[in-house]
């Protein structure tokens, strides 16, 4: 069973398809980060499979039961957790009132005192929600999403407005999380934090999903490797070179996107005797996002 499986859902605003068949499934103890530029659909997917907003068709499972339309058994509210992007709380609440209400509304939960904890907000349980920093904010926004011990988290730009330091530290329980066997479905603009995160990737792009597999099977996706050196050759002689699609030069290190990195690494050592710091890589990540979200775009406005 999986913890998420969405199929063939649609969504249209004004005659404006905004999902296209959209399919996606989720199993426990796995982490689904959902990427897409601004406009892909992501909020409305979310939205949808949060029960927020109806489909116009398709179909959702969540923890094996058909949701229908907007409305969720109460068994099923008590097993997800939720962290939107833009979340707020009462301002004039403590940390610990927060958290205790919060524990009040699920039977099986953590208590206040352990929400405090997962927070990281012991020093600060009686300061008001108002007066707490940004990052702090998201670090007990976070935790009240673990409220109920959920199967299935949605977590919703969780790092925005945090320090490197509460970063790496909400990274850890997020792997915490995978190893109890919560689902998590996570949407970021932190290309590092859904490398870092993600088993699977799905990218969303005007409303289709363009590409779906772990971090290292999208970046395969893209038709270069990156191949870093120290060489003597003209930047004439280096984009002669088989292969070679771009040249960038830091300091005395020649960056070269390879189209072909076994035939350019030959070349190379044939041409250069003086060739070192040789490394090949796969593209960044991000290279990877925005090759597949601005071919599929182009290869739509030609078409069109």
């Amino acid at each position: 069973m999986f913890a998420l499986d969405v199929n063939h859902l649609t969504k249209a605003y004004a005659g404006k398809m905004v999902l296209a068949g959209v399919h996606l499934t989720l199993k426990a103890g796995e982490v689904l980060c959902i990427l897409g530029p601004n406009g892909a659909g992501k909020t409305t997917l979310i939205s949808i499979i949060l029960g927020l907003v109806k489909a116009d068709s398709g179909s959702i499972h969540l923890l094996g039961e058909q949701q229908q339309g907007r409305s969720r058994s109460k068994a099923l509210r008590q097993q997800l957790g939720v962290m939107m992007q833009i979340g707020s709380l009462s301002a004039n609440l403590t940390v610990f009132e927060q958290c205790d209400l919060f524990s009040s509304y699920y039977a099986n939960g953590y208590s206040a005192t352990e929400l405090v904890q997962l927070a990281g907000l012991e020093a600060h349980s009686k300061q008001r929600f108002g007066r707490l920093s940004g990052g702090q904010k998201q670090r007990l926004l976070f935790a009240l999403a673990l409220a109920a011990k959920p199967k299935l988290v949605f977590l919703d730009e969780p790092t925005l407005g945090m320090d490197v330091e509460a970063r790496r530290v909400l990274w850890q329980q997020v792997r915490q999380l995978k190893q109890q066997g919560v689902a998590v479905v996570l949407t970021t603009h932190y290309l590092e934090e859904a490398e870092q995160l993600a088993d699977r990737i799905t990218v969303l792009n005007q409303g289709i999903v363009v590409a779906s597999g772990s971090p290292a099977e999208l970046k395969a996706l893209t038709r270069y490797n990156v191949i870093q050196c120290e060489s003597a050759l003209t930047d004439q002689s280096l984009l002669a070179i088989p292969g070679v699609e771009q040249l960038q030069r830091e300091s005395n290190l020649c960056i070269l996107h390879s189209s072909h990195a076994e035939q350019t690494v030959r070349a190379l050592l044939l041409a250069d005797d003086s060739l070192c710091q040789l490394e090949v890589r796969p593209v960044p990540l991000e290279q990877a996002f925005l090759q597949l979200t601005q071919t599929e775009t182009t290869n739509k406005e030609k078409a069109a």
